[in-house]
């Protein structure tokens, strides 16, 4: 879906790209992150023929984005915070027009409209003029043009911003549907912890450059401690068998769990099987680490 190749940007004397290199695939979430000021935004705006780069090349669904970026622009969807509105117009006339820009017939729409307010939570204000609305509340709107039509590849910048905790369940379990048929979504977001739940790969980067990419597992292999809290039916006599039996680098009980750091992740799968051999149960194993502790780890560019 998207390659690129040594894209730098330069801005005067600033330079919001340096040397960035990514591989995009079909049918995936791909979680971009950063500060603010890291250089996300420049890179999106690159990606989508908005912005030419200095340097560097990139395709996007096979489109080289610098020889044809109205093309492009023909095949993807684009949430951003930049969008400008119809001051005047309602949500329901916004997503209108933008039906009948996208040709969609006369019958689709009104479902069309219905199911991006649903999913975008707009029936509270759909008739509203959009004058009348907040920042949140936009963003929204937006989200709901974006969710209008199916295209092999949207960029996502904060969608669950504004967004009840229902309905970004429904979201995202919509997001991971589209992605099923082959899409792509190109993914970002401050909040790195509800990214877990449905970024396949992420990226970080700061001061322009790329810092990691990888799978979540994978970059918490290589960042993060293997650290795990264990709820279990008998904590003093767990901490004791997995202290007798595994390669720890520490062990203790903390509010009646069991908390302990592995000196290799691969030991992980064994927590289980001692426990039961034990007879001890098992209720919950759940890792210590999150995306937000490698983000830190890489942006100190501190390797464990």
């Amino acid at each position: 879906m998207i390659e690129a190749n040594g894209l730098v940007k330069d801005f005067s004397s600033v330079r919001a790209l340096d040397d960035v290199s990514l591989k995009v695939g079909r049918g995936e979430i791909f979680g971009f992150f950063g500060p603010n000021g890291a250089g996300k935004t420049t890179c999106i705006r690159v990606l989508c023929g908005l912005t030419p780069p200095t340097q560097g090349d990139a395709t996007v669904l096979g489109i080289d984005v610098k020889k044809h970026p109205v093309q492009l622009r023909d095949n993807i969807a684009i949430l951003s915070e930049e969008t400008r509105f119809y001051e005047e117009m309602t949500p329901r006339r916004y997503l209108s027009m933008f039906c009948k820009l996208m040709l969609m017939p006369k019958s689709s729409r009104l479902s069309a409209i219905n199911e991006a307010a649903d999913l975008a939570d707009l029936r509270g204000f759909i008739d509203q003029k959009i004058s009348f609305l907040s920042q949140g509340q936009r963003q929204r709107v937006s989200l709901a043009r974006v969710l209008l039509t199916e295209v092999p590849l949207t960029f996502l910048d904060e969608p669950f911003s504004g967004i009840d905790i229902i309905h970004r369940r429904k979201l995202r379990e919509f997001f991971r549907g589209s992605v099923k048929d082959g899409n792509s979504i190109f993914f970002t977001s401050h909040n790195l912890i509800e990214a877990e739940y449905i970024v396949d790969k992420f990226a970080f980067i700061n001061h322009g450059k790329l810092t990691a990419v990888g799978t979540a597992e994978e970059l918490k292999d290589k960042y993060l401690a293997p650290a795990y809290m264990l709820r279990v039916s008998d904590p003093q006599k767990a901490r004791e068998m997995l202290d007798r039996s595994l390669r720890l680098t520490s062990i203790s009980i903390v509010e009646g769990e069991v908390a302990l750091t592995l000196q290799r992740r691969q030991d992980a799968h064994q927590v289980a099987k001692i426990l039961v051999q034990e007879g001890i149960d098992l209720f919950e194993m759940r890792s210590m680490g999150t995306m937000e502790e490698v983000f830190e780890r890489t942006a100190r560019d501190d390797v464990a």
